[in-house]
């Protein structure tokens, strides 16, 4: 009997198992295929296997997130433009950028469990004000994880391994989110716990104040061949009958958005387990992702290489640069060395000769683009498409080493107006002791002028600020044209002579300057007027300089009329002064006060 007892016990527990199993096994095929076929190990992740990717920088930057904190504490934290490492040791918060779909939630939960961290997500469906962060980050601080509490038995243990994951950063608008984005770099200054920050549009107003804070990560749409191999074994385990020619315009019609070709693929395996050529492309073309190209998707695509643009024809590569054609060859010019091309195969030499190719074409193009704005010749744009974009993506056709970076000649073209306006102001002030034009007071004159009023401040200290005072005199030079040859003068990113003197010599010659009064040839009133953006101070310099000249000439001739025999005292002006106005009503009242 009890052999018989544990048999019947014995089967009856492997029927609850096998029943287990399949309620566990109809589970997992009544989900999603995106939740069924999710990464499991950052190893799975589409695109990012490389140790330079960006799961890999965060990966690596988390880790090391306590070693940083314990040493910002003895420094203060830096935040800028240039204060980071590429590890981004120096930030306390990371920003993982890019296109929806291409793994950014995925690579941060994937990054926190791998490193055993808890963490907290908040997206665009919770409420991200102010109050509400602050609430989430305390509770997040004061924690207790189930580990902690058997490890060490004690209910009292807090894990200090906890995370903040702000997902859709560039979402929080309205009066929910209000104060979010504030309150979020308050954090992030003060932060014990790590946050990571997911945003689509890194060129979004409100991001562009949070970059400063965080270790950006970028990350880029996979190349088609990546998301193929990884959908092709999908559709061979959901025994969906495929092509290969077919994946690749399922995947193109998505816009490489793996989300989307999951989504595709699992609702049309619900109709038929066979997908034709014709029929993929007939259904992804009615499936197209409507979505609207910036300039860096456009200059990316301009050279980008493979199944995306091997079936663009030639009008469809121009369109791309018509999407903006403004600015359009722009990032072509600014981005085109910085492609791997495929023909060149990794010759160097090769690599060179299309660099030098395509620096042409880009050189015609901007020939063309001059007749088109001098002579409003529109006709010739599909002429500068070729040149400006066509030619210099087929020739460059490859893989692009970075992110698309913004046209640097817009910035170039700036400091050239106001260095030209510089020039013009200097040689309208020395006009008078140059005889000379624009050109050659800035190809002749600026350097020697330079080494003229730094050299005696350098070799004498001090008892040289007179003899540049005197200098500046003679060429009617102002504090502020003395500042503007020191810049223009020198070379970008240089230093100028007088920024290296000594704190005590420039403030000798800026006070020896101020204590003076210095007569000039032109009118100050009309260079404060045409000027944008000069101190407060040397305006009321110069204002107080003209009041004392006023008022001193004034003085001098009213002397000479005073000591003047031959000039009879009377008042220029027929109006009455104060007293005789005072006077006259005063008359008046008295009158109908007598009446």
């Amino acid at each position: 009997m009890d052999k018989e007892q544990v048999a019947e016990e014995t089967s009856g527990d492997s029927k609850a198992r096998n029943l287990a199993d399949d309620s566990s096994e109809n589970k997992v095929e009544n989900l999603l295929w995106v939740d069924k076929y999710k990464p499991t190990s950052l190893k799975t992740i589409i695109g990012q296997q490389g140790d330079q990717s960006c799961a890999n920088k965060l990966l690596r930057w988390l880790r090391n997130w306590q070693k940083s904190s314990s040493e910002d504490k003895k420094h203060a934290a830096k935040f800028g433009k240039f204060s980071g490492k590429d590890d981004g040791s120096s930030f306390k918060a990371a920003l993982l950028s890019g296109p929806p779909g291409v793994g950014k939630t995925t690579t941060a939960s994937l990054v926190c469990q791998e490193l055993g961290y808890s963490y907290v997500e908040l997206n665009a469906s919770d409420t991200r004000s102010k109050s509400s962060l602050k609430a989430i980050v305390a509770e997040s601080l004061n924690n207790t994880s189930i580990k902690g509490f058997y490890s060490n038995g004690a209910a009292s243990s807090v894990s200090t391994k906890h995370a903040l994951i702000m997902d859709e950063v560039d979402g929080m608008a309205g009066n929910e989110d209000r104060g979010g984005i504030q309150e979020l770099i308050g954090l992030i200054k003060h932060t014990k716990i790590p946050i990571i920050c997911m945003c689509n549009d890194r060129n979004h107003p409100k991001i562009r104040s949070l970059v400063h804070y965080c270790f950006d990560l970028r990350f880029q749409r996979p190349r088609v061949e990546q998301i193929k191999g990884a959908m092709m074994s999908i559709a061979f385990k959901e025994g969906l009958k495929i092509p290969p020619p077919a994946m690749n315009e399922i995947i193109l019609g998505a816009n490489q958005d793996i989300r989307q070709v999951l989504h595709n693929l699992s609702m049309w395996c619900a109709r038929s387990k066979a997908l034709t050529y014709d029929q993929a492309k007939a259904d992804s073309h009615r499936a197209k992702k409507d979505i609207k190209m910036g300039p860096f998707d456009v200059a990316r695509k301009v050279f980008a290489a493979g199944e995306e643009t091997a079936h663009m024809s030639l009008v469809d590569k121009s369109d791309l640069f018509f999407h903006d054609y403004s600015i359009a060859p722009l990032f072509v010019q600014e981005n085109y060395i910085h492609v791997k091309p495929v023909a060149a195969g990794g010759d160097m030499k090769k690599h060179l000769m299309l660099l030098s190719r395509a620096a042409d074409s880009i050189c015609d193009g901007d020939l063309v683009d001059s007749q088109i704005r001098s002579k409003q010749n529109w006709s010739l744009l599909p002429a500068q498409a070729i040149y400006a974009s066509v030619l210099p993506g087929e020739l460059m056709r490859g893989y692009m080493t970075q992110f698309p970076t913004f046209p640097s000649w817009l910035g170039k073209h700036s400091s050239t107006g106001k260095h030209d306006r510089i020039v013009q102001d200097l040689a309208l002030h020395m006009s008078l002791r140059t005889y000379s034009s624009k050109r050659t007071v800035n190809m002749d004159y600026l350097s020697l002028l330079r080494d003229a009023l730094v050299q005696p401040l350098t070799s004498q200290g001090v008892d040289g600020v007179q003899d540049v005072v005197a200098l500046m005199d003679t060429y009617y030079l102002m504090k502020e044209d003395f500042e503007n040859i020191m810049e223009i003068s020198s070379w970008g990113g240089k230093p100028s002579p007088f920024s290296k003197l000594d704190p005590k010599v420039k403030a000798a010659f800026t006070r020896a300057y101020n204590k003076e009064a210095h007569l000039t040839p032109y009118s100050l009133q009309a260079i404060k007027a045409s000027r944008h953006s000069t101190s407060p101070s040397l305006d009321s310099e110069y204002n107080e300089e003209l009041n004392e000249d006023d008022s001193q000439s004034d003085e001098k001739d009213q002397d000479a009329i005073e000591t003047d025999a031959m000039i009879k005292k009377k008042t220029k002006s027929s109006k009455p002064s104060k007293p005789e106005k005072d006077k006259e009503p005063r008359k008046g009242k008295g009158k109908s006060s007598k009446k």
